[in-house]
């Protein structure tokens, strides 16, 4: 997924609202909705994580930090996007630890570096210790496969950072998530991310046709019942809209 493939609908707009809320009121949210609605694909390109994650988990030295960001539009980036995978706690502490630490590293480095100031990355590392991170808000995906324990550290982190954080699941995330009193008395907005309506469907794929040359006119019968096709198949599924175009 790229900018230039990413058609922003109601519902994007609707979950980036929901995004900036928690970012700016420091709440923790949760946001849930049925598989293939586009809740990933949304919050990916919320945080811009195309653009982002490949400079950060580029390896460098600790002093070569920002060193491979080459414009402004890297110190723009404040969310850190992150798919929850089913290990043991502390990893994900590590992961979202180190994921915080490098995006401000590279911040720091690349702002440096503009003004040809000398970077100490090692004392810049010991000075983020005390939390100092540039960023405002951490989205994580697929909450659902997390135990209480990993729960607990999330908390924690949330708790720690003070920033705002966005768990994202299935529907009945919620009522799974309310068993646990430490970490639901912390969640302050709760959004329903759902399927795509026809106009929505209809928009995106004059949108996709014409990213393939391919004008759409209702006017002509075949395309009409082309169109009126994939939306009886795809049933406002985001996914499987992506699916089909990637095989055209």
């Amino acid at each position: 997924m790229t900018d230039q493939t990413f058609v922003e609908t109601k519902q994007y707009r609707r979950f980036e609202e929901f995004c900036d809320n928690c970012a700016k009121y420091k709440y923790m949210g949760v946001c849930y909705g049925n598989p293939g609605v586009g809740k990933t694909f949304s919050a990916q390109y919320y945080a811009n994580w195309d653009y982002v994650n490949p400079i950060i988990t580029e390896y460098l030295g600790a002093n070569d930090q920002g060193k491979n960001v080459d414009d402004d539009k890297f110190l723009s980036c404040k969310t850190v996007f992150y798919t929850a995978p089913p290990v043991r706690p502390s990893k994900i502490h590590k992961d979202l630890l180190n994921l915080a630490t490098q995006l401000t590293l590279g911040k720091i480095g690349y702002r440096t570096l503009k003004t040809q100031e000398e970077f100490d990355g090692l004392k810049e590392l010991v000075r983020l210790q005390n939390n100092n991170y540039e960023i405002d808000l951490i989205i994580i995906d697929e909450i659902d496969r997390l135990n209480y324990k990993t729960l607990e550290i999330i908390r924690d982190i949330y708790d720690q950072l003070d920033i705002g954080m966005i768990l994202i699941g299935m529907p009945g995330i919620e009522k799974r998530l309310s068993r646990y009193p430490q970490l639901y008395s912390r969640i302050g907005f709760s959004h329903q991310f759902d399927k795509l309506t026809n106009d929505e469907l209809k928009h995106i794929l004059e949108y996709k046709w014409q990213e393939l040359s391919l004008p759409v006119s209702y006017e002509d019968f075949e395309d009409y019942e082309a169109i009126n096709t994939v939306i009886k198949i795809t049933n406002g599924n985001f996914r499987l809209v992506q699916r089909l175009f990637s095989q055209i």
